[in-house]
């Protein structure tokens, strides 16, 4: 049983974002890395994920893929 038989989707549209999106969290947790790398090792792991959700928070806002859109 294939509930998706009638679905056909263009993948090279999907490829570009994603591209976008991995550059963007390795970009804030690289700028992270490079402005806070004198904290202490635990606190830093801790801020490091932050950054990374940052990242990918900054991608879905101009694609109106925010909490407030995903939630509604």
């Amino acid at each position: 049983m294939n509930v998706f038989e009638g679905v056909e989707l263009n993948t090279a549209q999907f490829f570009w974002p994603i591209v976008i999106l991995i550059a963007m969290m390795i970009g804030t947790t690289l700028l992270f890395h490079l402005l806070f790398k004198w904290l202490p090792r635990g606190v830093y792991n801790i801020f490091i994920g932050l950054a990374a959700l940052f990242g990918a928070y900054i991608w879905a806002v101009p694609l109106n893929l925010g909490f407030y859109e995903l939630f509604k």
